[in-house]
């Protein structure tokens, strides 16, 4: 069986990433919870009345073994109900699985030196437990080298110290490592899928907020942002600033060389943007040739000196573009968020600042007024 390639999570998706692994630890450890709530009273009954009827200390054995996962399971279960945030729903998933795959190793050790029909059962219930819990794994192998390790380990050591003789039909025996080999397999493909899963829904998000010729966040995403910071300053009573930026004569610029050109000019200028911005400033293609600046936690001046930085820094050096080096301006209206307006009022204000510097001349910034 051919498995894909593995994709790894680019870096700055990855907190992203561990927490999808966290939540579906939750989903398979609420399942896997279920599971064996449900059959475990069940394969008690048939041990009692299958296997180890006339053995009623065999029987009381068996339940003991059993008691670790069915204790893991109603804890995972009461906390998930609980809806606790807390990260313990991945260890707690691994060691229930480590118990299910221990009660059954535990059972072989206990049968082993039998031979028989009650050995080959207990095999069989191994095999089915170490193909099932790799089902319920997060992290693939790197899950199964502890779910499996440790109980295979114990199960070795005893065959190897204890002096028991090898079954006179071992065939049954290879159940095990074959169980484990395709265990493995499945976990692995799990894993990838989810991995693979998880770009693919990155990527979707990250083309639906992002501009595909600049590669800075479209309307839709500054929309998001303005919401968020509108309500951060109404609840800590400060103050934002919007900055409304549009290229000086850029029609020229495509009906002389091109719309080619014009897609360079708007590339580089982004680069300027990114590289000119201070680390929590946001800068969003609005529309066209026009752009959104979000300055948090701004005063007039602080703003007004953002909107000359960034002005200075298109305006100096000129472009370098397939068409040669082209002088690109800017004009830029600011606008300082009030406490009483909404956030289409401080774009609109924003907007009518830029309308004053395009009449004013041209490259330069308008702070906007009443």
């Amino acid at each position: 069986m051919m498995m894909s390639k593995h994709v790894p999570i680019p870096t700055e998706w990855q907190a992203d990433f561990l927490l999808k692994q966290y939540s579906l630890s939750h989903r398979l450890g609420y399942s896997l919870s279920g599971v064996v709530l449900v059959f475990l009273p069940i394969f008690t009954i048939l041990d009692a009345t299958l296997v180890s009827y006339a053995d009623g200390e065999l029987i009381w054995k068996h339940i003991l073994f059993r008691l670790p996962a069915v204790i893991l399971a109603i804890t995972f279960l009461l906390l998930h109900h609980k809806k606790d945030p807390g990260f313990w729903a991945y260890p707690l998933l691994l060691t229930l699985n480590l118990s299910i795959v221990g009660m059954m190793a535990a059972m072989f050790v206990l049968h082993y030196s039998e031979q028989g029909g009650r050995l080959l059962y207990i095999t069989q219930g191994l095999t089915l437990v170490i193909i099932t819990v790799a089902t319920a794994t997060v992290y693939g192998v790197r899950d199964l080298a502890l779910i499996y390790g440790l109980p295979l380990t114990a199960v070795i050591a005893f065959i190897v110290f204890s002096g028991s003789p090898f079954p006179d039909n071992p065939i049954h025996l290879t159940f095990i490592p074959a169980a484990i080999g395709i265990g493995v397999v499945i976990a692995t493909m799990l894993y990838q899928e989810h991995q693979r899963t998880f770009i693919a829904s990155q990527q979707l998000e990250h083309s639906a907020l992002t501009d595909a010729l600049t590669g800075l966040p479209n309307r839709r995403s500054m929309q998001t942002d303005l919401q968020a910071e509108w309500s951060r300053a109404k609840r800590e009573e400060q103050y934002f600033a919007v900055l409304m930026a549009d290229l000086d004569r850029f029609k020229a610029v495509n009906d002389q060389h091109g719309h080619e050109v014009g897609d360079e000019v708007l590339t580089i200028l982004a680069t300027r943007f990114t590289n000119t911005l201070r680390g929590g400033d946001r800068v969003a293609r609005w529309g066209g040739e026009e752009f959104l600046l979000l300055i948090p936690s701004a005063t007039e001046e602080s703003a007004m000196a953002v909107a000359e930085k960034v002005r200075r820094a298109v305006a100096e050096p000129p472009f370098a573009t397939s068409a040669g080096n082209l002088a690109v301006t800017l004009s830029l209206g600011v606008a300082l968020h009030r406490q009483t307006e909404s956030i289409d009022e401080v774009i609109s204000r924003a907007d009518k600042a830029l309308y004053r510097a395009k009449q004013e001349g041209r490259n330069r910034a308008v702070l906007a007024g009443d």
